[in-house]
């Protein structure tokens, strides 16, 4: 049986991913999604480390791949050597507000050079490798400014870009998706800042996200709990 809160994510980040995505389809136990640089399949049902394993075959040249499994057990499927697994908590908050801290300037991206300067602090607070060297729009598009649903958060400290994320509302919960700060800027509470702005943005939806080791502490601490574990498995461009 899967969480409620579980049950909350799958169905945000499925319609955000379907919302962004270039190609879409749909099949009987997960749904892909391509975009430049990966193709992003997320299971929709349980299956097996069979299944699992075959659709890690599916890489489209020059894409890296990432499953997403909210179904899996204890059991992976034997990985190519390009692969790599984790396992994250699924957390969900209830609906409610929070106050952003003081002295935090955070806006909700406006333009496309807010969003150039947002994705470049998400790619390289992360890091993540599968978007560099950074190409402008390949990992937040210019058109997520105009989604239904999509608002982009970006906060500075002493007047420069240093830390960014970005919310999806699908009517029902609200995602929150690559919340991060660059290494120089750590320390200061700018990610509490970017969550709390965006939480108070929409206090009458729950909030749903994965979290990393390093953000766990600070979603707890905001009213987060776990319910549930996701199999994330990324193999890298091909």
């Amino acid at each position: 049986m899967i969480d409620f809160g579980v049950g909350l994510y799958l169905g945000n980040a499925g319609a955000m991913w379907r919302a962004v995505g270039e190609e879409v389809r749909v099949e009987s136990d997960h749904q892909r999604v391509e975009t430049p640089a990966v193709s992003r399949i997320l299971m929709t049902r349980a299956t097996g480390v069979e299944r699992i394993a075959a659709l890690l075959e599916s890489r489209v040249e020059g894409r890296a791949l990432v499953i997403e499994d909210l179904f899996a057990g204890e059991e992976s499927p034997a990985l190519p050597d390009d692969t790599r697994l984790w396992r994250v908590p699924v957390m969900v908050r209830e609906a409610g507000d929070a106050v952003p801290p003081d002295g935090a300037k955070v806006v909700e991206v406006a333009d496309e050079e807010e969003l150039a300067a947002a994705e470049r602090v998400i790619v390289d607070g992360f890091p993540m490798a599968v978007y560099q060297p950074l190409t402008r729009g390949r990992a937040l598009p210019a058109r997520v400014l105009e989604l239904p649903g999509w608002r982009v958060w970006l906060a500075y400290r002493d007047g420069a870009p240093a830390a960014a994320g970005y919310t999806y509302d699908d009517g029902t919960a609200v995602g929150l998706f690559w919340l991060a700060t660059v290494p120089e800027q750590r320390g200061h509470g700018l990610g509490r800042a970017v969550l709390s702005t965006a939480i108070a943005a929409q206090p009458d939806r729950p909030f749903t996200l994965i979290a990393t080791d390093d953000g766990l502490p600070l979603y707890e601490s905001m009213g987060f709990r776990a319910a549930g574990t996701t199999a994330w498995y990324s193999r890298r461009r091909g």
